[in-house]
C-alpha cells in the first residue's frame, strides 16, 4: 500500500516538474536566498511574528521575482505555521528535481585553475561512467599540490599529488626486513 502511494506521488511529482519548470527555478532561488540570508531564516523561525507579517516579508522579497504559484506555495506553508521548513522543503525538492532530470552535483578540486581541455576531459569521463549531466563547482586548493579531486554523491576520487605522496609514505614506512612476531 505504501509503495503504491509512493509511486503515485512520484508520478504526480514528475508530471508537475515537467509542466512547471519555472516553479523549479523559483525553488532554487528561494533556497539560495535562505542559505545566504541568516536574518531571513531568523525572521521565519521567530514565533513572536504572526504569519501575516512573515507573508508580507516573503512577498516583498520574492514578489515579481517568482511565479504566482510559488508565492501561493509560500503563503500556504506560512499560514500552516511551517515556514521554518521552507529551507528543507526547497532542498528536498531540488534533490528530487535533480534526480528526475538526471543531474549530479560534482566538486572538482585542483591546485590551480585547470586548462579547459583537461577539465572537460576529466568531466566527460565522469559523465560517461555515471550517465548523468554534471553540475560542476570548482574549488582551488593549493594544499593538494597538483592533480585533482572529484567529489560526487557519496564518492571521492582523489588523484592529487598530496594523496599519492601519502600513499608512498605509508608504503615506505613499513619495514619489510623487520620480523613481525
Amino acid at each position: 500500500m505504501a509503495a503504491k502511494h509512493s509511486s503515485e506521488l512520484e508520478a504526480a511529482l514528475a508530471v508537475f516538474i515537467r509542466s512547471n519548470q519555472y516553479f523549479c527555478r523559483d525553488i532554487i532561488l528561494i533556497d539560495t536566498v535562505l542559505k545566504e540570508n541568516r536574518n531571513l531564516r531568523k525572521v521565519l523561525a521567530n514565533p513572536v511574528l504572526d504569519d501575516h507579517k512573515k507573508i508580507r516579508v516573503l512577498n516583498v522579497l520574492f514578489g515579481g521575482k517568482v511565479e504566482k504559484l510559488t508565492q501561493r506555495f509560500l503563503e500556504l506553508i506560512t499560514t500552516k505555521n511551517r515556514e521554518m521548513y521552507i529551507g528543507p522543503i526547497c532542498e528536498s525538492f531540488i534533490e528530487i528535481y535533480k534526480d528526475y532530470k538526471n543531474i549530479m552535483d560534482v566538486t572538482l578540486t585542483t591546485a590551480y585553475v585547470p586548462e579547459k581541455k583537461i577539465k572537460d576531459e576529466i568531466l566527460s569521463k565522469l559523465a560517461d561512467v555515471t550517465h548523468k549531466k554534471l553540475e560542476v563547482s570548482e574549488v582551488i586548493d593549493e594544499d593538494i599540490i597538483g592533480g585533482f579531486k572529484l567529489d560526487f554523491e557519496d564518492y571521492q576520487y582523489n588523484n592529487s599529488v598530496k594523496k599519492q605522496l601519502q600513499r608512498l609514505a605509508k608504503v615506505f614506512s613499513d619495514n619489510l626486513y623487520v620480523s613481525k612476531i
